[in-house]
């Protein structure tokens, strides 16, 4: 994989590297109306609801209706998808309950970011959870982005982890060849990441300083490298106050 080139590094510096935590804000960046016309609902938002409330309510053909051609050719034909990939998604993202959209913005002119965080019922259980995912634009509308070459993951701290204290948010961007971008929110709000690369990816580190207080976070990356995208959200505890 081409190194993510710090130059494009799409990192929108919305908040600093201090220790407070923000009230979680969702960013409407899709994209900006003519001041004669009135405030557009979040395309992000509208995006997301429907593709929870389709996901639970198992309809495969309007969540076909909702994902990108790029993934379409990943998962088809329909047939295939709706007795396999559909079934997946109702498990997982069909799951949310009385969520909220932490991040929803326009990350390129080809690809975006949706986030939520809420309520979720897996095998029996509830609990909160985070999920994010691309968005493409195709014409006028924006498509859900989903298992394409670009991966996302998590470094530390662990999804769902309960930490003493917590002075480091990471995560690893990987995919094809090509530049890339890469952007994180903590807690809903954009951060500035240091990029630390090798041949096979690209590390992003937020640092705090003082550490982070103690609650609950939520943590969003996103990555493009090429013309693909991909994005993933997880939240984590601290149980201390940084001394």
């Amino acid at each position: 994989m081409k190194r993510l080139a710090p130059a494009v590094l799409a990192a929108v510096l919305l908040a600093g590297c201090g220790g407070k935590s923000a009230t979680q804000t969702t960013t409407n960046d899709f994209p900006p109306r003519p001041a004669t016309t009135p405030t557009p609902v979040d395309p992000g938002k509208v995006v997301i609801e429907k593709f929870v409330a389709a996901a639970h309510a198992s309809k495969p053909a309007a969540l076909w209706g909702l994902l990108s051609t790029a993934t379409k050719q990943r998962v088809g034909p329909f047939a295939e998808f709706r007795v396999h990939t559909a079934i997946e998604l109702a498990e997982g993202v069909g799951g949310f309950r009385n969520f909220e959209v932490i991040v929803s913005e326009r990350v390129t002119p080809e690809f975006g970011l949706v986030a939520i965080d809420g309520t979720k019922v897996a095998e029996g259980t509830t609990e909160r959870d985070v999920y994010a995912v691309a968005l493409r634009l195709e014409a006028t509308e924006w498509k859900v982005e989903l298992f394409g070459p670009v991966k996302v993951k998590p470094i530390g701290p662990d999804p769902g982890a309960h930490e003493d204290v917590v002075a480091q948010v990471a995560a690893a961007v990987s995919g094809q060849a090509g530049e890339g971008t890469a952007l994180v929110y903590v807690d809903g709000l954009a951060e500035s990441p240091k990029i630390y690369t090798t041949k096979s990816n690209s590390t992003v580190v937020v640092n705090y300083q003082p550490a982070l207080d103690p609650g609950r976070h939520t943590v969003v990356v996103f990555g493009t490298v090429g013309r693909q995208a991909s994005a993933t959200g997880w939240w984590f505890t601290v149980r201390r106050k940084p001394a």
